[in-house]
């Protein structure tokens, strides 16, 4: 796999980088500027998926890793279509979403990330994580969480989940090529993975298997 790099973050299946054309309808549509931050992600990262955690602080004082890896692209939009017009033509509609803010991103299921351009927002990114249920072992109420001051900052605070990666080698590798696509990945946000005796055993221990099963 041949990801796309942005910094420490490896990005899979990014569309090419947004036109002009294509900004200056979201800034028309939005009524706000993108930060320039966001616009040069938006080079590598359009449409991308983005598989990292960032660790954010709930209201009852726990945390909880979250990952909006699902980020939405460019193109012309008509209505949830993840595309960045599509969200925020939807979000104004149900949401009743104001000026400023822009849906950019989204889990695999109901939390959605935002880009807080409002006056009151100054570029803020924000989430609104959807409920968890009893069940999980891990439960919590919906809320709108700030997750970082600007765009930068979020980027900075994006980290591989290594018990993501462990278990994708144990139980998701089904061939030598999704090892050699995980350590491309660790490559590039966690440079010194073979010095971690855990993450550089569980890579050995799937090629192993992989060569075994032929």
């Amino acid at each position: 796999m041949n990801y796309t790099r942005y910094r420490h973050l490896a990005i899979d299946g990014a569309k090419p980088a947004p036109s002009p054309e294509q900004l200056a309808t979201i800034e028309r549509l939005l009524g706000a500027q993108l930060p320039s931050s966001f616009r040069e992600f938006l080079k590598f990262a359009n449409g991308g998926y983005v598989d990292y955690m960032i660790d954010a602080p709930l209201e009852d004082g726990r945390s909880d890793h979250l990952c909006f890896c699902s980020f939405y692209c460019a193109d012309e939009g008509e209505f949830l279509d993840e595309t960045f017009v599509g969200e925020l033509k939807a979000a104004r509609q149900y949401q009743k979403m104001p000026d400023g803010v822009l849906p950019i991103a989204r889990d695999g299921g109901g939390s959605i990330l935002y880009l807080d351009l409002s006056p009151e927002g100054n570029g803020r990114v924000v989430a609104f994580v959807d409920v968890l249920p009893d069940w999980t072992g891990r439960p919590r109420q919906s809320a709108f969480l700030v997750l970082a001051s600007s765009f930068e900052e979020y980027v900075e605070k994006l980290q591989i989940d290594r018990e993501v990666v462990l278990d994708n080698l144990e139980q998701d590798a089904e061939s030598i090529s999704d090892v050699e696509a995980t350590e491309e990945f660790l490559d590039i946000g966690l440079p010194n993975w073979r010095e971690d005796s855990e993450l550089a055993g569980a890579v050995a221990e799937a090629r192993h298997r992989l060569a075994e099963n032929g």
